[in-house]
């Protein structure tokens, strides 16, 4: 499935329409996807992605709302790389699509693997990817 704004080989669509619900919605641009979505399709973009970016990493908010009750981010990590400790913005989930990695809180460990789901800890936490990671992240923001 390509972004929203891209035509099917993924080159860049214009459009009034697509500048409008971009500028409507800040959490709403030519790379937010159009449901249905296949996170496995988008997923695969996104790591290539990662792969070309100095941090070895992309994400990409699939509910864009500006106020709504959940945020769900596919997030790419390419292997080696990670999200520095950081707190939660409110109670969240990880499910991991595909890679190996691992969640880091106050000195626990969690392993995370293909097909895993687990809660993300609201206090401070990092996340590190042994292999290439995709996962999507949930979070109910400003509930903290």
């Amino acid at each position: 499935m390509p972004f929203r704004g891209s035509d099917r080989d993924g080159t860049r669509q214009s459009g009034a329409h697509m500048n409008e619900q971009a500028s409507s919605n800040p959490n709403v641009d030519e790379r937010t996807p159009t449901p249905p979505v296949d996170l496995q399709e988008v997923g695969t973009q996104l790591m290539e992605e990662a792969r070309g970016h100095d941090s070895g990493r992309a994400a990409l908010t699939l509910t864009p709302t500006g106020g709504g009750p959940l945020k769900q981010t596919l997030l790419a990590l390419c292997a080696g790389q990670g999200l520095a400790e950081h707190p939660s913005p409110g109670p969240a989930t990880i499910q991991v699509l595909t890679g190996v990695g691992t969640l880091t809180s106050g000195g626990d460990e969690l392993r995370l693997t293909p097909g895993s789901w687990a809660p993300v800890p609201l206090d401070r936490h990092a996340v590190s990817a042994e292999e290439d990671l995709l996962a999507l992240l949930t979070v109910v923001p400003g509930t903290r």
